[in-house]
């Protein structure tokens, strides 16, 4: 306009339209501000004093001053460097950029910290300038969060990338990060982390370092590290000239040979910029590390040879130089293009105008924007290399050499580039990949740490100082699998340590360790309990009798199982009814029949006979008795009463024959009985157990209680935990209906089959279910789980696992396999112990009863004798001696006839007034009479009556010792069947000394946050809440007003960084006292990284109430504390929902800036923890529009995965659910989850519009958890009535970062109270660091450093009160203790809380508060939830995951087999495969929380099976992904692949053909053993012998000739086996013993018949071949299944000669070479697995049997590639398959067959029946035929002693004197003659002799009184 007005004011007449399109084509053609300026000012800020910035401030000015040199580029423009020098701290950095951005500098450089950039960064973005940075390689310097700041090196990423290559090309799979605490530390870790989880490796532990850390600390924290099995360190820090860290491992013994350092490049930073000697070297040896290429040039020469005086020169410094050239281009185009460089003030900093940081003067730089596309198109070769920009703003292509330390110096080994390493330098790769040749990948000789060039392992499991801590369980139930000994030694030993020492032994390294009993030695201790202890470190391993469940394979890592089991019902054998077993054969109805028909048969035998047969006379009682006995003997056909009426024999023959057939039946029911044992019970399996109801049993301790109450659904009610096998059997016994009774045990088979080995009385019904194995326990990923695995197999192929089961489980059975419906065939005494009691009883009551009358009627005879009038002899004065004559007299009377005493009792009656009388009773058959007056014995004629002496009485006292020995031995049997087996102020203790007059009447604190964002709106009114009422409180600061000052940080991160300067001077300023001691904010966690190195600076306390960023830690930031939650626990949270539902991979959805990057990483490290993963992470700019987000929710559509976490800011986040809704991806199979924003969000929306519910329908969020309380609710009160004050428009809503700002206001007043308690005050003194910029406009020399802030810090941190949001105390992390969230679901009526979580207890529906008394938990079987409606309003948990359009298929090979398809064969369906093998896997892959593409390829020909070791190679060399069928788990295969938990069990068996075995004629003889025929016969003979003696003196049938006694022994004695012996017994101990005798015959003759009926029915079969031992001795050919890998083992392992084995292709050859046999050029056996031999044995109708017992154990599963995470996540899912009963079902459906074949030859000898069966029954015989004959011989010698001959004194004294010259032969043989005599007298005729004999003695002493008193009357 200024050119159209000149030339219109000069009037040359041009018409103004001409003059304007002439005006616009010169705007057009000739660039407007083409004038260039002069100088343009170029900024750098770093530290100079570092190890790069020493060498990066030469190369800086060199390329200023060769830019300059240079007419080519910027023509006249100087280029003017500008420095300011960091030192190495954020927040003087942060002002030494302001300083220069004062001099209007078009760009800067710098800063070489990652930690500067950050903070630059955002004020680069601020003032719209370029930051080039030749050094800050942090990752997370994203162009996203930062559009400002690009770099010319390559991030850590790239390094990341080439240092996990160097990992995997050494074979490592776990390292452990040491880094520094920083930006630069934390970031590049996280990229490794990543990078490690592409290559199936992890870093097992993280040590981060703080860049202030002492030596001490630094030790500590490598100390810690060393307990742990990686020995991988990877290095990540800023330049160290010192080289601290080797100098501390060298003394911690770590630079040893099993330890690798590998180092990121500032090891070669440090190496190439610093003065290297011999003592550096040596302290380094074995570190390999990285080094940034730089390709060879002439410009670098020149560069080189420039600066060669600079010693400190490294790869940074070339980028130095070529950032500055890179710079120019850039200006030189923005220039060239007629840009002006122009610059404009900014109204934010105009605004602090009033401070004296004078922050007005600094401009913004309005071309910036314009530059940085300039610097983003320049593409030069430096002498760095390439500069050129690409994808993400990185610099395109760099590489890196690979050095190596010995101690001669520094040597590269090899090179890296584009994923791989050559010996060969890039530039001569590229030169050789021209020409066609290409380098194979590998790298030179390395010298490792011990100077040694083996490659380390990279891990220990322990070493003699960390022994592996192994947790073994204290059991005190079947401590035949594991236990302590229970004396000094506590020395552990069992089965399941026998296994564990043996497969050590295989293992090909030492492992020194030590077992630690776990348990309180009192009940046997929770496994599960002992599983959570290895996982969280407490022990390394764990070692016993461990079932593998799913639950537990989340947590740790088993070994394969050395020992398989499953769970089993087991129940009582109705041991009721096993009491009264004998009364089972009938019914009871039959059983009265039968009892009433032997009375009916008495009745009419009776009537028949009574009138013509005398037996059947007589008194009424004693025709009573004989028709009683005479009906039951005939159960014996012992009637001794003949029958003589025809009629009578009639019917006695129907009634005999009928008897015959009761006898026969019972007898044979019985026997089915006793040899099936089919005892009927209601529980017939697990199935009718859960279906019943009743009191179910389990083993304390292990998993069996978790599957039945949440798998089966059993009420946890009805469980009753038990101890041990007493108390197993105890509750067996006592049944549901009693307290701690149960109707059935569920435990796993091998404590079962213990358990039946030592009691009897029980079974198993049904069959197993569930089937497990017992494994060792390990730590996640520990290498030693493979390894045991391998020696596991080993064991098992060596036969070793089989020897170590029979040392400790054949002690007292080992049967080899097990029949569920069979029942113990011995029969114990319980079975007949109703039959005992009966009898026991009957015997008892009738003894009772006989002395009870005894006793009745001796009473009455003493009562008689008293009123005799016949002087009784004196009583003795003792009491002992006149209680002995009692019981003496008792017994002579006792030993009276009843009909004796009767009648004495009758005449007494008669006789009653004469009580003088002598009453003489005369027996009928011995003439005895009692005198009750003088209790003599007398004998009529021809005897005299003899008074009862002393000798007499010895006698009865022998008699009654006997007596009584008899009895307590009775009393003792009888009892032996009895006894059956049956708000306030945290620190008020602060001492107050200081008075109120001490305390400063008024402090200050700031508060920063967004005031227009919800939090901020939030959380002001807060504020004003709390400052009302600490100031209204007269106890908290007493005097003291507290003051806070608000300062708005807009979101923005510059602005936040000088806000919080400016909050500080605007207080200053305000109050002249400078008592500003603390700062409350800000609310983002950027902000907070940034205001937390000012705090640092200042020493100002930073308070946080909503930054929630898990990486602002106290090592960084030792002045920052939260008063809210960290994320960290945010993110362990959801990770444990992840792994609650199930889940596995989850897609990240966040804003890409501090606050979501960390939080999404920490989200990830906690994922890991439990098996899952973030699939994909989708990061979007803060403040994206709606496309942005449509184009990112897009792709992450196209992922498998459907579950997505949102981690974004509340203010936004909502943005994210609007895009997705119109994307329809919040309908059915979505799931959402939202971190803590959501409900924030909500909170301040409320009251919630319909609308919004509707769009978040079904998504889960959490939220800090604030307990309920009056406090809280009078704070609402006060925060609604202050906002809806403040605001004019409507009211936010509440939220709980309102309460965490009122708590955080109220937790300065608390410290402060207790801070001026103490006596202390606030100063402030200058900081001299900041004196150094007094020349600066930027005068920050105002600040202040608060003197006492470290003090006040510390009290902060010791603070313990309950606030509004629960209890305010720290830890050690500064972080608060109790973290607590709640989990939310959006419905569409409403918000609502399903439960809570807690670092506690995990998952709960209880309030937090009421968890804290209870111990941690956080156990899978704790964790509950309410129910969740999902997306869709489904209430089904979504599967998670769908199958991905660009996701590439899973090559699984399957076997294409040609005999056994039914395991896995070729089909046309959509899978192409079928087969048992093929269902378990597609059925295990449903399970699996995540989509598997896969595709079945065939492996074979189709015409004979292929070789699975084959097979397995294929899968090793990636050929396929996995293999799937029957592929057997053996030793060499486990080398190369991992293969899941076992799905089938599996085992080599022998095949043999068999053959019936033949009759033969001694068949009759099988039932009892030789050694039974043998005792069996003798004891006949016995028997015979003592009846003969018992009967030889009554009863004339026994008496003869000795011939005929003879004979009649031998009839008596074997007749009685058929009941047909023809002599009665008349003694009463004859009778007695023939008693026992006939039920003992009975007993013999019914299990006769039952073992013979046994033998009979099952077919014998026979077979040469006994097993593998015979089979390898025979050398005959065996034959095994072609492709197997049996032919292997029998060579390899049995050393069996290769020509003996013969391949079979298919069952058709396995059939006809049994058939053929070796002679006919067949096979004697064939070696097979299990399942295949079933399917054989079938198949051939049962004509083969296998022999001998399975001689390896091992299983089928899935190969996977080494290291696949896949295959430990198909194990998991086959445990669950088993668990629920689906492998079972799928067993059923391919592998039921026509024919089940018993699989086992059946033996002979086990159906015979041996001398101990009946041992007892003998001893019971002996002891009862022993206790008659001694009693009969001791009868014999009383009377042979009475019969001796006695002459008088005179007579006795010569017989005397001539007796003593006989020889003692000659006494002894007349002795013994004598005796015989006697003993063969009949006994009529002994007690005639002895009658004699006392009559005569009689008769003598009458005549010698008579001769006495004749002498005394003549004697005068």
């Amino acid at each position: 306009m200024v050119i159209l007005d000149s030339i219109v004011s000069m009037g040359l007449g041009v018409d103004p339209s001409v003059a304007i399109t002439a005006l616009i084509l010169a705007i057009l053609v000739v660039p407007m501000g083409c004038q260039r300026p002069r100088v343009v000012n170029l900024g750098a800020v770093f530290s100079f004093d570092s190890v790069i910035g020493r060498a990066a401030k030469v190369a800086l000015e060199a390329a200023v001053f060769d830019v300059n040199a240079d007419t080519s580029i910027l023509k006249d423009t100087e280029l003017r460097l500008l420095m300011e020098d960091s030192s190495c701290n954020v927040f003087h950095g942060s002002f030494g950029a302001f300083d220069v951005l004062e001099k209007e500098v078009v760009a800067m450089i710098g800063p070489i910290s990652s930690s500067i950039a950050h903070t630059l960064s955002d004020i680069a973005k601020g003032l719209q300038f370029p930051l080039v940075s030749f050094a800050a390689t942090d990752p997370t310097l994203s162009a996203l969060q930062f559009p400002f700041f690009l770099r010319t090196t390559p991030d850590d990423a790239h390094q990341m990338s080439a240092l996990v290559d160097l990992i995997n090309f050494h074979g490592w799979k776990e390292v452990i990060a040491v880094y520094s605490d920083d930006e630069l530390g934390r970031n590049g870790v996280s990229a490794l982390d990543d990078e490690l989880y592409k290559k199936r490796s992890r870093i097992s532990y993280k040590v981060p370092l703080s860049v202030h850390s002492d030596e001490k600390s630094v030790a500590d924290a490598l100390e810690k590290s060393k307990s742990l099995g990686p020995r991988v360190y990877i290095l990540h820090f800023g330049p160290d000239p010192l080289l601290r860290i080797f100098g501390i491992a060298q003394k911690l013994q770590m630079m040893t040979n099993e330890y690798v350092w590998l180092a990121t490049d500032w090891l070669s930073v440090t190496l190439d910029s610093s003065l290297r000697d011999k003592g550096t070297f040596k302290r380094l040896e074995g570190v390999v590390g990285l080094r940034q290429h730089i390709p060879k040039s002439v410009k670098m020469q020149k560069f080189t040879h420039k600066l060669k005086s600079n010693r400190s020169m490294n790869a940074y410094t070339f980028h130095a130089y070529d950032t500055v050239w890179m710079i120019a281009y850039g200006i030189e185009k923005m220039l060239n293009e007629g840009i002006n460089i122009t610059f404009s003030y900014s109204e934010k900093l105009i605004q602090a105008e009033g401070t004296k940081l004078h922050l007005d003067r600094v401009k913004i730089f309005n071309s910036g924007e314009l530059l940085l596309k300039k610097l983003l198109q320049v593409n030069f070769t430096g002498i760095a290399g390439q500069v050129q920009f690409g994808f993400g703003r990185n610099v395109i292509g760099c590489d890196y050499e690979v050095i190596n330390v010995d101690k001669t110096g520094v040597h590269t080994v090899g090179f890296w580039k584009n994923g791989s390493f050559s010996v060969v330098s890039p530039d001569s790769r590229q030169a050789h990949k021209k020409t066609g040749f290409v380098s194979e990948e590998k790298l030179g000789h390395i010298t490792w740490p011990g100077g040694g060039r083996e490659k380390p392992r990279g891990w220990v499991i322990a070493d003699s100082a960390n022994p592996l801590k192994i947790g073994v369980p204290n059991r005190v139930s079947f401590v035949e699998f594991v236990a302590e000994e229970k004396n000094s030694s506590h020395r552990i030993q069992g089965l399941c340590i026998d296994v564990f020492i043996e497969a050590l032994k295989l293992v090909p390294y030492s492992v020194p360790y030590i077992f630690e009993s776990f348990g309180n030695g009192d009940s046997s201790p929770n496994y599960n309990q002992l599983i959570q202890m290895v996982t969280d470190g407490i022990y390394d391993a764990a070692v016993g009798d461990i079932a593998i469940v799913p639950s537990r394979s989340k947590l740790v890592d088993f070994s394969q199982p050395y020992a398989s089991t499953g769970l089993v019902v087991v129940i009582p054998t109705n041991d009721d009814n096993a009491t009264w077993i004998f009364l089972r054969p009938f019914t009871i109805r039959l059983w009265c029949v039968v009892l009433a028909s032997f009375l009916v048969i008495a009745v009419v035998i009776w009537i028949l006979e009574h009138r013509i047969n005398k037996d059947f006379r007589g008194p009424p009682r004693r025709q009573l008795i004989t028709m009683i006995l005479f009906s039951f003997s005939t159960l014996f056909k012992r009637n001794q009463e003949d029958t003589i009426s025809n009629l009578a024999r009639l019917v006695m023959i129907v009634w005999l024959f009928l008897l015959m057939v009761l006898t026969a039946s019972y007898t044979a029911n019985l026997t089915s009985i006793l040899t099936v044992q089919q005892l009927p019970s209601a529980i017939t399996g697990i199935d009718s157990l859960r279906a019943s109801g009743v009191p179910i049993g389990y083993q304390s301790g292990t998993f069996t209680l978790e599957y039945l109450t949440y798998s089966l659904g059993i009420a946890r009610s009805r469980l009753v935990p038990l101890d041990s096998t007493e108390e197993y059997e105890r509750a067996l016994k006592l049944g549901p209906t009693a307290l701690r009774g149960v109707a059935a045990i569920v435990d796993e088979l091998p404590y079962i089959e213990l358990f039946l080995a030592e009691r009897t009385g029980f079974k198993i019904v049904g069959e197993p279910f569930m089937h497990r194995g017992w494994g060792f326990a390990f730590k996640r990923d520990s290498p030693l789980a493979i390894d045991m695995s391998t020696a596991i197999l080993k064991l098992s192929e060596t036969r070793k696992l089989q020897e170590i089961r029979k040392k400790w489980l054949c002690k007292t059975t080992c049967a080899e396999k097990s029949d569920w419906n069979s029942e113990p065939n011995q029969l114990h005494l319980k079975s007949f112990k109703g039959l005992y009691l009966v009898c026991i009883a009957i015997t008892v009551s009738a003894f009772l009863v006989f002395v009870l009358r005894m006793i009745r009627q001796f009473v009455r005879y003493r009562r008689m004798e008293r009123t005799s009038s016949t002087p009784r002899p004196s009583w003795s004065s003792s009491p002992t001696v006149r209680l002995r004559e009692l019981v003496f007299d008792f017994v002579e009377f006792v030993d009276k006839k009843e009909e004796a005493i009767k009648r004495m009792f009758r005449q007494s009656g008669d006789d009653s007034n004469n009580p003088s009388h002598v009453v003489e009773v005369q027996s009928d058959s011995e003439g005895i009479s009692l005198s009750p007056s003088s209790m003599e014995w007398v004998y009529h004629e021809p005897l005299k009556i003899r008074p009862f002496g002393s000798k007499i009485r010895r006698k009865m006292g022998f008699f009654v010792m006997i007596s009584g020995v008899s009895m307590g031995v009775m009393l003792l049997c009888v009892s032996g069947f009895w006894v059956l087996p049956t708000e306030g102020a945290g620190r008020e203790s602060f001492s107050r000394n200081s008075s109120s007059s001490s305390r400063p009447s008024s402090v200050n604190v700031g508060a920063l946050f967004t005031y227009d964002s919800f939090i901020g709106r939030a959380a002001k009114p807060g504020f004003m809440t709390a400052i009302d009422d600490v100031n209204a409180d007269p106890v908290i600061l007493r005097g003291t007003k507290l003051n806070v000052v608000f300062h708005d940080a807009n979101c923005s991160g510059f602005v936040g960084s000088m806000g919080v300067v400016l909050l500080y001077l605007e207080m200053r300023k305000k109050v002249m006292e400078n008592k500003v001691v603390a700062a409350i904010g800000p609310q983002s966690s950027g902000i907070g990284h940034i205001i937390s190195h000012v705090a640092n600076e200042l020493h100002v306390p930073l308070l946080s109430f909503a930054a929630t960023d898990p990486t602002l830690s106290s090592l960084q930031y030792p002045y920052f504390l939260r008063t809210t939650q960290n994320d960290y626990f945010q993110m362990n949270a959801i990770a444990d929902f992840v792994s609650y539902c199930r889940w596995r991979e989850v897609v990240a959805i966040f804003v890409d800036d501090e606050y979501g990057r960390n939080g999404i990483s920490v989200l990830g490290d906690a994922l890991a923890k439990k098996r899952a993963k973030i699939s994909y992470k989708a990061a979007f700019t803060p403040g994206a529009d709606n496309s942005s987000i449509s184009d990112l929710l897009v792709s992450v559509n196209m992922m498998e995965s459907r579950i997505f976490v949102v981690h974004v800011n509340p203010d936004s986040g909502l943005n994210v659910f609007s895009v997705a809704k119109s994307l329809g991806m919040m309908g059915s199979g979505y799931v959402w989850i939202a971190s803590d924003w959501l409900r924030t969000a909500l909170d301040s929306m409320e009251p919630l519009d319909p609308k919004t519910l509707n769009l978040l329908q079904g998504v889960v969020a959490f939220r800090h958890y604030t307990p309920e309380s009056n406090k809280k609710r009078e704070f609402k009160a006060k925060w609604e009535n202050l906002r809806s004050k403040e605001s004019s428009g409507g009211v936010d809503g509440f939220n709980s970062y309102a309460m965490y700002a009122y708590d955080s206001v109220w937790l300065v007043a608390r410290a402060l109270d207790v801070f001026f308690g103490e006596g202390n005050t606030v100063t402030f003194s200058s900081d001299p660091n900041l004196r150094k910029t007094n020349g600066s406009n930027i005068k920050l020399s105002a600040l202040n450093v608060f003197n006492e802030g470290e003090r006040f810090l510390q009290l902060i941190h010791e603070m313990n009160y309950t606030g509004l949001t629960g209890q305010i105390e720290f830890d050690s992390e500064k972080n608060r203790k109790n973290p607590a969230y709640d989990i939310v679901n959006i419905q569409s009526r409403g918000l609502h809380r399903v439960g809570y979580w807690t670092n506690h207890t995990g998952f709960s529906v209880e309030p937090p508060e009421r968890l804290y008394s209870k111990p941690p938990n956080t156990s899978a079987e704790h964790q509950r939830l309410n129910e969740i409606i999902w997306p869709g309003e489904a209430t089904k948990a979504p599967r998670g995951w769908v199958f991905a359009d660009n996701g590439e298929p899973l090559k699984i090979g399957v076997p294409n087999r040609v005999s056994y398809k039914n395991y896995a064969s070729k089909d046309n369906n959509p899978l192409g495969v079928k087969g048992y093998c093929i269902d378990i896997f597609e059925a295990a892959v449903q399970l699996l929380p995540y989509p598997v593409p896969r595709t079945y390829i065939l492996y074979g020909d189709g015409k004979r099976n292929p070789s699975y070791d084959n097979l397995i190679s294929e899968v090793a060399a990636n050929n396929f992904d996995v293999a799937v069928g029957d592929v057997t788990i053996v030793t060499n295969r486990t080398k190369f692949v991992d293969f899941t938990q076992p799905f089938m069990e599996s085992g080599l068996v022998v095949v043999a053909p068999v053959k019936g075995a033949k009759s033969s004629p001694w068949s009759f003889l099988k039932p009892f053993t030789v050694e039974m025929w043998a005792v069996t016969g003798a004891l006949f003979l016995f028997v015979g012998a003592i009846i003969w003696i018992l009967e030889h003196r009554f009863n004339e049938e026994f008496r003869g000739p000795p011939r005929r006694q003879i004979i009649t022994i031998f009839w008596f004695s074997f007749s009685t086996m058929f009941f047909s012996h023809r002599e009665n017994t008349v003694s009463s101990l004859g009778r007695f013993v023939l008693l026992i005798w006939l039920f003992v015959v009975l007993i013999i003759n019914s299990s006769y018949t039952a073992s013979l009926t046994s033998i009979l029915t099952v077919q014998q079969l026979t077979s040469r071949i006994e097993g593998m031992d015979s089979l390898i001795a025979s050398n005959e050919p065996i034959g095994v299944q072609d492709g197997t890998f049996a032919w292997k083992y029998l060579v390899n392992e049995l050393n069996i000669a290769p020509s003996r084995i013969v391949p079979l292709k298919d069952e058709a050859e396995y059939l006809s070479a049994l058939q053929r046999g070796p002679r006919g050029g067949g096979v004697a056996a064939i070696v097979d697995e299990l399942p295949y031999i079933k399917a054989l044995l079938s198949n051939s109708n049962c004509k083969f049997r296998t022999v001998g017992q399975e001689f390896t154990r091992t299983g089928w599963g899935f190969a996977f590639q080494r290291d696949s995470p896949l295959g430990v996540d198909m194990s998991t899912a086959i445990l669950r398959l088993s668990e629920e009963g689906k492998l079972e079902k799928i067993r059923k459906k391919w592998l039921t067959y026509s024919h089940e074949c018993s699989m086992q030859i059946s033996d002979t000898e086990n159906y015979q029946i041996s001398l101990q069966s009946f041992w007892g029954l003998f001893l019971i015989c002996g002891i009862v035929w022993f206790f008659a004959l001694t009693l009969f011989c001791w009868k014999v010698f009383w009377q042979c002693q009475r019969l001796k001959p006695e002459e008088d004194s005179g007579e006795a004294k010569a017989s005397e004197e001539a007796s003593s010259s006989r020889s003692g032969r000659s006494l002894r043989a007349a002795s013994f003659k004598n005796l015989i005599r006697v003993v063969d007298k009949r006994e009529a005729e002994v007690k005639e002799m002895l009658k004699q004999k006392s009559s005569k003695k009689l008769k003598a002493s009458q005549s010698s009184a008579e001769n006495s008193q004749s002498k005394d009357l003549e004697t005068p």
